[in-house]
């Protein structure tokens, strides 16, 4: 018997140029097309398919497609076409198909071999060169090291429960799919998006330690490139590529409270009962699928009687409640949501196009919406109405990758066949965007029914692009350390890859927490975007008294610094919505030039000045922290350390190393028990040494649309503050709304001697605390600028 012939590899080559524009120009050979593009002076496109011509289909993930024109330079020598521009330059080899991307001084960013890209029978692949000290970071959500040098990913969508160990360190692929990635060598940094939905792997210098194989199951190569050298120029392009986090409720910043499940409504009130009674700060309180009526989605069971009295009952002690919701559609014939579902033929079809795919979930037997069609997006909004009419505040979309008992898989057949707003799909190429498609439906059908409100969307599932419809969460983790330790890498590169908004189950999901573990997540969960306290059914409670007084009292003490910090957050928030700016930041983000500081990833940066230093270590009680450059204080006693160093800190259980920079202005609000709860107006700032510190003050109502049309207070607080004295500077305000501010208290850390205060020229009167070098003093707020000197 003849063995079948293995598929064979065509590359690209034996290009002839076919057409030119302005900033493109296209190249054919007899099995394939190629474009390359400059669509800013530092992104590039490189595009490649075995077609007549490209897909007509428009990207999933890219959110800004019409941009200026940019000056190109376009030549042409023998065996080889370039673009240029200002920010970058990529040449590619007619004769062989092998790539260059580098700076506009020749120096490489990434670089593809001859013959290295191309098609093997359905597949699409491309292999980059790696340099010896070439480090690679994003990738969106995977576990593992922080440098993803070495290892093989996988860009496939999963229930991860039902593939062993939740996200343990081993396994290639989880939830949420961002086939990006930023490159750093010597200082430089770069960035590629493989814009292709289906299933991908990367293999980082595994297999080959001096190659990054990347391979497409289907589809075309359409390669983004992104020009540094700076990683924060590569983030802000990508993301204006495939769009920010939009602002969300100001409450979504406070502490969560959930748990697989409060099986009861007074279940339920017991919990937010103890939030009050024991002063622990909480804003939001989540229903997993226990609230629900047999699991029926969009419904209210048994056991929670009456949701929408319960809900205002919780509004009235400052409580938001926000509901699980699974795309699984009962199938049963008398559920409304069924059949109008049916009516509006929203459902996946089977493989053969006939009937609609039945598939098993928490509520048995189900069938499951094409998000990927407006009008399904549209009718799910519709049904989704139904919850916001009760009073829920969010929605929490979950086992959306789409998970299904029914098949080993743990997904749909994927020949299913989808009906999308760019045509026929099966489900082997549209399941990577499937998450996201309903994130997005959420998203929207909120937007339909409260145009004028912020909404909150969680969602576990994704694709590039999904932080324009919700946060994510990193899904079913396990109460043990070396998840503690893996959620700030993951974070970390979510972070970078566009996903600002994120954050990981404190205390872990799966299995039982202990009570230092617990509070060891509280301390560093604090410090996330995404601030929730879950765990599983079947496991002990894991709320913050759930261990006793001493725990409690740890838990509540940094629930309270976290709104204390809000102000800090908020203004965070609005630079990751304006220029894709991370909250939580790798230290490489600052200091990518320092070797140590690329190679940390067991610390971040919250923001530029506040530097936070996680014990990730059970029975730790000093930790090793890495200072980059430059002057650092510790946030607790304000004792002094030059950077540049690992210095070991004491971190006995109820303290996390924080560390401000030199010249840091971080503001404190007073604490509250829930966003709303009183008016903030009086505001510490704390000004530590240094000079030329700023930080954006940006106040709105932290609910509403009106932050676009200029309700809102902001205003650039500047100071330089040393041994002899100093200038603090309040610039005037933008913006037409008055602030909640009454008053500023300043907090002088680390102050050597009691200053001579003036404010617009009037002397005040300060206090001086010499056994703590702290000076304070206080003045009313004001809209117009404010001129302070220390003499």
């Amino acid at each position: 018997m003849r063995k079948p012939k293995s598929p064979v590899f065509h590359p690209v080559g034996g290009l002839a140029v076919t057409g030119m524009t302005t900033q493109s120009i296209r190249l054919k050979s007899r099995t394939n097309l190629v474009e390359l593009s400059a669509l800013t002076p530092d992104l590039f496109r490189l595009r490649i398919t075995r077609d007549k011509d490209f897909s007509p289909a428009p990207s999933w993930a890219v959110g800004k497609a019409d941009r200026p024109a940019v000056a190109v330079k376009i030549t042409q020598t023998p065996g080889q076409v370039a673009l240029e521009t200002f920010g970058g330059r990529l040449t590619l080899d007619t004769r062989e198909g092998g790539w260059n991307f580098s700076d506009s001084g020749g120096n490489s960013y990434l670089a593809a071999k001859a013959k290295a890209t191309g098609f093997i029978g359905g597949e699409a692949r491309t292999t980059v060169s790696l340099g010896e000290q070439q480090s690679i970071f994003g990738l969106g959500e995977t576990s593992g090291t922080f440098n993803k040098r070495g290892l093989i990913r996988e860009f496939w969508n999963i229930d991860v429960l039902g593939h062993g160990v939740p996200i343990h360190p081993s396994l290639r692929n989880l939830y949420v799919s961002i086939p990006f990635a930023i490159s750093l060598r010597e200082g430089r940094a770069a960035g590629i998006f493989w814009d292709n939905p289906a299933r991908q792997i990367w293999d980082l210098g595994q297999t080959h330690l001096d190659q990054w194989q990347m391979t497409a199951e289907s589809g075309e190569i359409e390669l983004y490139l992104f020009a540094g050298p700076e990683v924060a120029r590569v983030v802000s392009t990508y993301t204006e590529l495939t769009g920010r986090t939009p602002l969300p409720p100001l409450w979504a910043l406070g502490y969560q409270q959930c748990r697989y499940s409060y099986e009861t409504r007074a279940r339920f009130e017991e919990i937010a009962r103890n939030f009050r009674q024991r002063k622990i700060p909480c804003d939001v309180l989540y229903l997993d699928i226990h609230h629900m009526d047999g699991y029926r989605v969009f419904t209210f069971g048994k056991t929670y009687p009456k949701p929408a009295e319960m809900i205002k009952k919780l509004a009235r002690q400052g409580f938001k409640v926000v509901t699980i919701v699974d795309p699984g559609v009962k199938d049963d014939p008398k559920f409304g949501v069924l059949k109008r579902g049916r009516a509006e033929t929203a459902f996946i079809k089977k493989p053969n196009g006939r009937g609609d795919y039945i598939g098993e979930v928490w509520p048995g037997k189900a069938r499951f919406p094409d998000f990927l069609r407006a009008s399904v997006r549209e009718w799910w909004g519709r049904e989704q109405n139904t919850l916001l009419k009760t009073g829920v505040a969010g929605f929490w979309n979950d086992m959306n990758e789409p998970a299904n008992f029914a098949l080993k898989t743990k997904t749909l057949l994927l020949e299913c066949r989808h009906q999308t707003d760019a045509g026929p799909m099966i489900h082997a190429a549209a399941h990577n965007l499937y998450g996201m498609q309903m994130a997005r439906a959420s998203r929207e059908g909120a937007l339909a029914h409260q145009p004028d409100k912020r909404p909150f969307v969680i969602t576990r599932a994704g694709y590039a692009g999904v932080q324009r419809h919700g946060l994510v969460w990193t899904g079913d983790n396990n109460s043990t350390w070396e998840h503690l330790a893996d959620s700030v890498q993951m974070l970390l590169n979510l972070s970078v890859s566009g996903v600002a908004f994120c954050g990981s189950d404190a205390g872990g999901f799966m299995d039982n927490t202990t009570p230092e573990l617990l509070t060891r997540w509280m301390q560093l969960a604090a410090f996330t975007p995404f601030f929730r306290n879950h765990s599983n059914l079947g496991t002990i409670d894991q709320e913050p008294w759930a261990f006793g007084a001493n725990i409690e009292n740890i838990c509540r003490r940094y629930i309270e610094l976290r709104y204390q910090l809000l102000p800090y957050l908020y203004s965070l928030f609005v630079e990751a919505h304006q220029n894709g700016t991370p909250i939580m930041r790798p230290l490489l983000w600052h200091y990518q030039d320092d070797p140590i500081a690329v190679a940390a990833g067991d610390q971040f940066m919250l923001g530029r000045d506040l530097l936070i230093a996680p014990v990730l270590r059970q029975g730790a009680r000093e930790r090793m922290v890495y200072l980059p450059r430059g002057i650092w204080f510790n946030f607790w006693t304000g004792e002094r350390h030059e950077g540049g160093q690992h210095i070991i800190t004491a971190a006995p259980l109820d303290i996390l190393p924080i560390f401000a920079r030199a010249a840091a202005i971080i503001p404190l609000a007073p604490i509250r028990q829930f966003v709303g709860e009183k008016r903030c107006e009086i505001v510490d700032l704390h000004v530590f040494p240094g000079a030329s510190g700023e930080f954006n003050w940006h106040e709105d109502d932290g609910l509403s649309m009106g932050r676009l049309s200029g309700d809102f207070h902001d205003r650039k607080i500047s100071a330089t503050v040393g041994v002899d004295g100093g200038e603090i500077h309040f610039a005037g305000t933008e913006g037409k709304r008055a602030s909640e501010v009454k008053q500023w208290r300043v907090v002088l850390r680390n102050s050597p001697r009691d200053f001579v205060v003036t404010v617009n020229g009037r002397e005040i009167v300060s206090h001086y605390d010499a056994a703590i070098s702290t000076g304070t003093f206080e003045f009313a707020n004001s809209g117009e600028a404010i001129d302070i000197k220390l003499t």
